[in-house]
C-alpha cells in the first residue's frame, strides 16, 4: 500500500489550480503585448506622420524656392500695363507676374500656385534678352530685334517700354532677317485677333524697347485633397491632372511676406493672409513685386487610431492643443474628418523666401 500511494498523478483539484494559473498568465502575457503593441503603433504611426509631413514641405520649400525662374525681372520691372490674352479664357492671363500666389481656402485648407517661366530642371536654359531695331506697326505681328537668340518656335516673349509690357507668342523665327512672328491662330493660344488687340488698345513698340523670350509658362498649384497633399498641373496634351504627392497631410495655411518700405525693399516688414479683407486676393502688378517671401504651416497626422476613452471621447488632440500649434496659423477643425481627435499630429513650419524674386532686386 504504502508503494501505491507514493506513484500516484496529479488530483483534478491540482490539475485545475494548475490550469488557473496557466490561463491567468497568458492573460498578462497578452495584455503586455497588447498594451507594447499599441505603444509601437503609436510610434509608428508618429514616425510616418512625420516622414509625410517631411517630405511635403520639402517638395513646397523646394518649388516655391524656385518660383519665378526664367523671367528676367529688370526686364518687365516697371510694368503697369499688362496686356495679355489666352484663348482658354477668351481674355487676359491671371496672375501671370505673380511667382506664388495663395489661393485662400477659409475654413478649409489653403492652396498654393507656383509659375515657372522655363523648366527649373533644363539644364539648356539660355536667358533670352534684346531689343527691337525698329518701330513696330500699330497691330503688328512682327517685330525685328538685335537678335533671336534663345527664340523658337512656340516660346513666349514679352515686350516692355514705357510702362507697358505685352505677352506674346512666337510662331516663327527669320533668323538672317532678325524678325520674330507672333501671328494669331494656328496653335498660338497666347496669341489674340487684330480686332481683339485693337478693341483692348494693345500698344504698339517702337525702337529700344526689350524683349525677353521664355521656353514656357508653366503652372503648378499644390492643394490639399482626399487628406492628401496633391498637385494639379497640366500634362504634355494640355489636360489639368491631379497627382497624390504625400498621404496623411490635412491642412495647409500660408501668408504672404511682402515689402512696404522703400528705403529696405528686399526685406519682409508684414505678413498678409490672401484674403479680400486684407486687398491681397486678387494680385496687382505692383503687389506681385511686394511679395518677397511665404510662410507655410502643414498639418501632418498620424495614420495610427488611438482608442477612445471609457466615455467614448477620444482626447488624444484636443482644441487647446490645436490652438497651441502655430502662433500665427489659425486652424479650423470644422471640416476635419468627425473623429480628428482620436489621431496624432505633427505640424510643419517654415518661412520660404522667394530667392528669384529678391536676387533681382525687384
Amino acid at each position: 500500500m504504502s508503494d501505491k500511494q507514493h506513484i500516484r498523478g496529479f488530483s483534478l483539484i491540482e490539475l485545475m489550480v494548475g490550469m488557473v494559473i496557466a490561463i491567468l498568465s497568458s492573460i498578462i502575457v497578452f495584455q503586455v503585448f497588447s498594451v507594447s503593441e499599441r505603444q509601437k503603433r503609436t510610434t509608428t504611426g508618429a514616425s510616418d506622420a512625420q516622414s509625410n509631413g517631411a517630405i511635403a514641405f520639402h517638395i513646397l520649400d523646394r518649388d516655391i524656392k524656385m518660383a519665378g525662374w526664367g523671367l528676367e525681372r529688370s526686364a518687365v520691372a516697371n510694368c503697369t500695363n499688362f496686356y495679355s490674352y489666352h484663348e482658354s479664357t477668351g481674355g487676359p492671363v491671371p496672375n501671370f507676374f505673380a511667382s506664388v500666389s495663395i489661393i485662400d481656402g477659409g475654413v478649409d485648407p489653403d492652396a498654393i500656385s507656383i509659375n515657372y517661366y522655363s523648366d527649373p530642371s533644363d539644364a539648356n536654359f539660355d536667358l533670352s534678352l534684346t531689343s527691337l531695331t525698329s518701330t513696330m506697326p500699330q497691330s503688328s505681328s512682327e517685330v525685328t530685334v538685335h537678335s533671336t537668340f534663345g527664340c523658337g518656335l512656340n516660346s513666349l516673349a514679352i515686350l516692355s517700354q514705357g510702362g507697358n509690357c505685352t505677352l506674346i507668342q512666337i510662331t516663327q523665327v527669320q533668323g538672317p532677317a532678325l524678325k520674330l512672328q507672333h501671328n494669331p491662330g494656328g496653335g498660338a493660344p497666347y496669341n489674340p485677333t487684330i480686332v481683339y488687340q485693337n478693341d483692348n488698345g494693345w500698344p504698339a513698340y517702337s525702337t529700344g524697347a526689350t524683349l525677353q523670350c521664355f521656353s514656357a509658362m508653366i503652372s503648378r498649384t499644390y492643394l490639399i485633397q482626399d487628406r492628401s497633399l496633391a498637385l494639379q498641373q497640366p500634362d504634355t496634351a494640355g489636360v489639368m491632372q491631379t497627382y497624390e504627392i504625400a498621404p496623411e497631410i490635412i491642412d495647409l495655411q500660408a501668408q504672404y511676406g511682402i515689402n512696404d518700405d522703400p528705403l529696405r525693399p528686399q526685406v519682409v516688414t508684414k505678413w498678409v493672409n490672401a484674403t479680400a479683407a486684407d486687398g491681397w486676393n486678387n494680385l496687382t502688378i505692383a503687389q506681385t513685386a511686394r511679395i518677397k517671401a511665404v510662410r507655410i504651416a502643414l498639418v501632418a497626422r498620424s495614420a495610427q487610431y488611438e482608442k477612445p476613452d471609457t466615455s467614448g471621447n477620444c482626447t488624444t488632440t484636443t482644441a487647446t492643443m490645436v490652438a497651441d500649434w502655430s502662433d500665427w496659423a489659425t486652424f479650423d477643425t470644422t471640416n476635419y474628418p468627425a473623429d480628428w481627435q482620436c489621431y496624432r499630429y505633427k505640424v510643419f513650419q517654415s518661412v520660404v523666401p522667394l530667392r528669384n524674386i529678391i536676387w533681382a532686386n525687384v
